[in-house]
């Protein structure tokens, strides 16, 4: 189950064009890659994965509470998350 701070969806919304409620297409896919985050109190991971649906490659930021995923932030992959996606993603054609 997701769960999100409805300001910080809100807010989210304004700032990158992108809904957490759309944020599945993400955490939900099979070609993603996990890092952790660092410099939190709270564990927090990071995924990146190329939408397919859309052609682009997507950020998601979140914690896992008990049994929720808790959603921080969801944007589009920065160019370095690009390169690092691109290099490390699975089923890579060459």
């Amino acid at each position: 189950m997701y769960e999100w701070d409805e300001a910080k969806r809100e807010a989210n919304l304004r700032k990158h064009g992108l809904d957490f409620d759309d944020a599945d297409s993400v955490f939900e896919n099979p070609n993603k890659i996990t890092f952790a985050v660092s410099g939190r109190a709270e564990p927090r991971w990071r995924d990146i994965a190329l939408v397919e649906s859309c052609g682009t490659v997507f950020a998601l930021v979140y914690t896992v509470r008990g049994y929720n995923i808790r959603i921080i932030s969801f944007r589009r992959a920065s160019r370095r998350e690009r390169r690092v996606y691109d290099h490390l993603r699975p089923n890579k054609q060459n």
